[in-house]
């Protein structure tokens, strides 16, 4: 959970997020991390996801007052990595339709944020999610899915799959030499299992199209309140 006695610097809700994971080859993942991170596994296997939200109640603290940004949708592309044992996630993309909050993301703490188009749609109790990037000078990846949970809410149980890939609390960034981690902060996850069709999967080409024609596990989560802590650099 990563709770520290720090102010937070950001908060935010995510709602209607959906954890879509798809195993991977290491050698496939090498090339496309910073090599002062190591590869993190379970049971042997490294693992790829796609997180899709909507992001809302968006509040920023600075110079002691609070700064409130606009409701927006995210769609993250992420692994897993450790650094000197520190366990996190390493966004490989992180596409938004808010200009705003790409530009500060990328400008200020670097992270690899794009501008996209998108739309989020709920009928029937059906979701149906939509993406494509239009950032300039960066490869153009759409994305579209409809997804439905299916079963109770229930927390994962330590030591599973399930538990490794959702119960990460901290993002890790590498640049020339240095190691940078961002905290973050919430209660467990509680999952539900759910119905996912994907339309259209661009997403993971840049590293292996053949990746996304494999079975995913997927769980989904309807809200969760999210602390942000200051970044510590780690070497």
């Amino acid at each position: 959970m990563a709770k520290t006695k720090k102010n937070w610097l950001a908060k935010q809700n995510w709602n209607d997020l959906l954890f879509i994971h798809y195993p991977i080859a290491i050698e496939d993942l090498r090339t496309h991390i910073p090599e002062e991170l190591e590869i993190d596994t379970f049971e042997g296997q490294a693992w790829i996801g796609i997180v899709p939200f909507l992001g809302t109640e968006n509040q920023a603290r600075k110079f002691g007052r609070i700064f409130s940004a606009d409701d927006f949708l995210e769609l993250n592309v992420r692994t897993y990595v450790t650094y000197k044992g520190e366990k996190a996630v390493y966004f490989f993309t992180m596409d938004a339709d808010s200009s705003l909050v790409v530009r500060t993301a990328r400008s200020v703490v670097g992270l690899p944020y794009y501008h996209a188009d998108m739309k989020i749609e709920e009928k029937d109790g059906t979701i149906k999610y939509e993406s494509k990037r239009t950032h300039d000078g960066k490869a153009k990846a759409s994305f579209s899915c409809s997804y439905a949970p299916v079963s109770k809410p229930s927390k994962s149980k330590p030591d599973t799959l399930t538990h490794w890939l959702t119960e990460r609390y901290a993002l890790l960034k590498a640049k020339n030499g240095k190691v940078t981690k961002g905290p973050i902060h919430h209660e467990p996850w509680e999952l539900r299992e759910a119905e996912l069709t994907i339309h259209k999967n661009e997403l993971l080409d840049f590293i292996n199209p053949e990746i996304s024609k494999t079975e995913p596990l997927v769980h989904y989560s309807k809200a969760k309140e999210v602390l942000f802590y200051p970044f510590e650099k780690l070497s």
